[in-house]
């Protein structure tokens, strides 16, 4: 295996969770050994055979100053699942460094070594609805999934109307893929419920379709087929074939996945929707 290194990549980064870490970015120094097999640009001496560093380098550039990290532990995370998943490195070392973080020290660091297999626990699909301050709320909700689990890539956003209950506002709605090591009713009670609690989810118990700040549910589970927690919820979720505000996310993140019961691909089940009852909006939810 060959190695690609980038050194001292520095960035201006939110990183913390004590006070006087909120207010504005801090320098961060990142350091990348990227595994590869670059034996035929070796051979050949063709830039069409290497492996372009500088597309991976803007990639995490973009993702770090565009978010907010509690732990240095989450920010070398996500770079090394940024590479892992965006760009197929077979191997990843980061190496992340905040400069001046303790007295008496340069700076302190945590490296991290990940390879796909390292991701081999589960693969959800989740679906996000808003009709209560919807962009803000909407964005919110994907801020803390990437603070709260593993976000691999998130959908566009559209606005829909309500279902159920006419009189309320537009929905705003999209979908998130995620990685867990988690099962699926403790992701619920420590990701989905903790989120719906931070954004002051209410429940109205005479009517199911009321207005809310953010709405979360597991829509598919790997390519599973069961029922869990105490409702019980079931997957994969009925709403994927009754909804377009469903099916049509889920199918931007994965067109080609088989429905497991229906045998369609998600792509087959938003193309038989009503394309008018969407209309996607200019939403930046993040890079992935």
């Amino acid at each position: 295996m060959d190695i690609i290194e980038v050194r001292n990549l520095r960035l201006r980064a939110i990183v913390g969770f004590s006070p006087h870490e909120l207010d504005a970015p801090q320098d961060i120094v990142v350091n990348l050994r990227i595994g590869l097999e670059e034996r035929r640009a070796g051979e050949t001496d063709d830039p069409n055979d290497a492996f372009n560093y500088r597309t991976i380098v803007k990639a995490i550039i973009q993702f770090v100053e565009n978010s907010r990290f509690a732990l240095l532990e989450k920010l070398a995370e996500e770079i090394a699942r940024l590479a892992v998943f965006d760009f197929k490195a077979p191997h990843i070392e980061v190496r992340v460094y905040k400069p001046g973080a303790l007295r008496r020290s340069d700076s302190v660091g945590i490296r991290i070594v990940r390879r796909p297999a390292d991701y081999e626990g589960n693969i959800a699909y989740l679906s996000l609805g808003s009709n209560i301050s919807p962009k803000e709320n909407i964005a919110e909700a994907v801020r803390l999934l990437r603070r709260y689990t593993t976000v691999l890539h998130v959908s566009p956003v559209y606005r829909s109307p309500p279902q159920g209950f006419p009189d309320q506002e537009h929905f705003l709605n999209a979908a998130v893929k995620i990685h867990t090591w988690r099962g699926p009713a403790q992701f619920k009670s420590a990701v989905i419920d903790r989120i719906e609690a931070d954004l002051q989810r209410a429940r109205d118990p005479q009517n199911k379709n009321a207005p809310r700040t953010i709405d979360l549910d597991i829509s598919l589970w790997n390519d599973e087929i069961f029922d869990y927690g105490s409702k019980p919820w079931h997957i994969p979720d009925g709403d994927i074939t009754q909804f377009a505000h469903v099916a049509v996310p889920l199918a931007d993140l994965a067109s080609d996945y088989v429905h497991p019961t229906e045998g369609k691909a998600l792509r087959e089940i938003a193309a038989a929707f009503d394309s008018n009852q969407l209309r996607r909006i200019n939403l930046f939810l993040g890079i992935g």
